[in-house]
């Protein structure tokens, strides 16, 4: 979808410019604040177990309504307040957890350092808003884009007393999932996978599925058409690639064939995943460079034409003023300046004075230029697929490959890092916490951009929102630190377990901080198999013909090379159970006669419930977890019930599709 040049379409807002709402008070900020902590902390536990955040919009909308609706001055806009700060807690956790947790992984933290985690996630925060005020006027004013969760809060907003209904479904789903994942994790009477898995010949195959509502839920959401280059993507890895591999290669020392067959997707056809994220993030930068460049080039004129005169701009349609922008974009340069210095000045990587100066102020500079660019992707790409689609984890990874590459050129040859493990550890640290100010600046920007969208169908003032996001980013960057702490005792990292005797299998995958911390510190290592790394480029090259080819005939169907990337590097059974939802979402469509569907159906607020309820269960249990060292501490321990747990789990898993199903073809609007 290209940006074109045409005049603004003018959209009437629900509240008119010329009245005058309280949009800010004490009690709205309050509750979006604390919303904004909830979101943080429940997004933290999904984002590290499934790599996928939740799109926190629309259930902070609805919780401020019905909070908010026992008050008689309580209004709309102050709804759209409340929501607006709520949101920058899913948004800033995700750019956090997909990025700092490898600072854990590669070994360079054994903890969560609390001030330094702070002072990335505000930086990147207020960044990130900073850098959309100038986009707002193009992509969400001229209405070009849709971006479809703010589109979907706006009318909720709206609909006001109407989302009574609504409002139950979501809190039914949330119960239901809270209700079968307590049970799977706390209580442990239900199985959480079923696998099947066998030798054939010289090779082996076999077939796994998580248990998960979430999984189930976000699969519904995405829907089948979304899921297919997922789908394909673990096709050619599980039933391909590993079959192949263990015929040429065998079987590697393990406990079982799973974990075998687990290590060798670990080991080798991760990377291939980690080929097809860089060139897919790259090609997305490339491929968006012009409709970007016409949206800034507009904004800048739109805000020049404004001339300052901040009063005689209509209400609905005031950003921050540019010379506010501006300092705020100075100001927090001082902070990242302060940062690169003190790390580069402990890291005693023995640079020389010019050398050293030079890495810290390119640094900075590097990290304004690169974040603005991934903030407008992010701003442009969430405008289409949404925030909870959007592929935030292939912009991060193209912002990597350019960092940690020109390090490698400039100072590979003062420090001869293969030579050198310590310097190549804090080179590749060094990257990690680049890429956290990136990743939190391209993730608020989007979300900023989602909450304009709803701001300017219910007729919010803008420059209120962009300054309330910069408040919702600084209460969740106060708790993150602690929040990433206490999941991280409680289940533990990928491989890295904060103590003896936990068991690996319930620590947290991370998949994203993974792929960051494999790729930062293979540059300076010079461990990365690069064989795989380029066969991965090749598919995605591939994909993304396929994907232009299906653009250009304008099929349903896409293949967007990013999904496909992460069919590649999750494990199997998180791909079969996002499938499972997609199945459902198409007999949904079915049974429909492929009537259309909304964010507001019953079947998919019942899907945003079930993945808000276990991603909250999760997050709320890691405190008894970690206060007791172990995820023990609530199993029932019933013997005769353990040879049923898998096929309870199955059949409680079945009544749940079938449930989803039935409240799909409600079609509630």
């Amino acid at each position: 979808m290209a940006i074109d040049s045409h005049d603004a379409v003018r959209v009437e807002p629900f509240v008119p410019a010329s009245k005058i709402l309280p949009e800010i008070t004490t009690r709205g900020v309050l509750l979006g604040i604390f919303l904004a902590i909830l979101l943080a902390a429940s997004n933290t536990f999904m984002g590290l177990k499934i790599a996928r955040t939740i799109a926190g919009s629309i259930p902070a909308a609805l919780i401020s309504m019905m909070v908010l609706r026992r008050f008689k001055s309580a209004n709309i806009l102050e709804n759209n307040m409340v929501q607006t700060i709520a949101s920058a807690g899913e948004v800033v956790s995700a750019g956090v957890i997909f990025t700092l947790p490898a600072l854990i992984l590669m070994g360079y933290w054994e903890s969560f350092d609390y001030v330094q985690t702070v002072i990335i996630t505000i930086i990147g925060g207020v960044l990130g808003v900073m850098f959309s005020v100038p986009l707002r006027r193009m992509m969400v004013v001229k209405d070009n884009l849709p971006y479809p969760e703010g589109l979907v809060v706006g009318e909720i907003l709206k609909a006001g007393e109407d989302t009574k209904g609504s409002t139950k479904v979501l809190i039914k789903g949330a119960l239901i999932a809270a209700v079968f994942s307590f049970l799977q994790t706390a209580f442990k009477v239900v199985g959480e996978q079923l696998a099947y898995w066998t030798k054939v010949g010289s090779t082996a195959f076999g077939a796994s599925i998580v248990l998960s509502p979430v999984l189930m839920a976000a699969g519904y959401i995405v829907g089948i058409r979304a899921l297919v280059a997922f789908v394909v993507g673990g096709i050619l890895t599980w039933g391909v690639g590993i079959p192949l591999f263990v015929f040429l290669y065998g079987l590697p020392e393990a406990p079982d064939l799973a974990s075998s067959l687990a290590a060798i997707q670990k080991a080798n056809f991760r990377y291939v995943g980690v080929g097809v994220l860089a060139v897919g993030g790259i090609w997305g930068v490339v491929s968006l460079i012009k409709p970007i460049t016409a949206a800034i080039k507009a904004s800048f004129h739109a805000m020049k034409m404004q001339g300052g005169e901040f009063a005689l701009t209509i209400r609905t349609d005031r950003d921050l003023p540019f010379k506010y922008v501006l300092m705020g974009i100075i100001g927090i340069s001082i902070p990242t300046f302060i940062l690169f210095f003190t790390f580069v000045n402990g890291a005693n990587l023995g640079l020389s004075s010019l050398l050293f100066w030079a890495t810290v102020v390119f640094a900075v500079a590097f990290t304004l230029v690169v974040g603005f660019v991934c903030s407008a992707i992010a701003a442009y790409i969430v405008g289409i697929v949404g925030t909870t689609s959007a592929p935030f984890s292939g912009i991060i990874i193209a912002a990597i490959i350019a960092f940690a590459s020109i390090l490698l050129f400039c100072l590979g040859g003062s420090l001869n890092f293969q030579a050198n493990p310590d310097a190549a550890l804090k080179a590749a640290a060094f990257v990690i916490i680049f890429a956290g100010i990136v990743g939190v600046a391209a993730a608020l920007s989007g979300d900023n951009m989602q909450d304009l969208k709803a701001g300017q169908i219910v007729g919010a003032t803008p420059w209120k929102q962009q300054l309330m996001l910069v408040v919702g980013a600084i209460s969740s960057a106060l708790v993150i630190p602690f929040i990433l702490q206490t999941t991280f005792e409680a289940y533990g990292i990928g491989d890295i377990l904060p103590r003896a005797g936990m068991d690996p299998n319930q620590a947290l995958p991370a998949p994203q901080a993974t792929l960051m911390s494999t790729v930062a510190k293979g540059f300076f290592v010079g461990k990365l198999p690069w064989p795989m790394i380029q066969i991965g480029a090749a598919f995605a090259v591939l994909a993304i013909i396929l994907d232009e080819y299906l653009k250009r005939k304008g099929s349903s169907i896409r293949f967007p090379v990013l999904l496909f990337a992460l069919g590649i590097y999750l494990p199997l059974s998180y791909m079969t159970a996002f499938l499972v939802g997609g199945l459902i979402s198409l007999c949904v469509e079915k049974k429909l006669h492929d009537a259309p569907r909304t964010d507001t159906d019953t079947g998919l607020l019942f899907a945003s419930g079930l993945i808000a309820g276990e991603a909250i269960l999760g997050a709320v249990l890691t405190i008894p977890f970690a206060y007791y060292q172990t995820t023990e501490v609530f199993a029932l321990n019933i013997g005769w019930l353990t040879p049923y747990q898998t096929p309870i789990g199955v059949l409680l898993y079945v009544l749940l599709g079938l449930y989803l199903y039935k409240q799909g073809i409600k079609q509630k609007a």
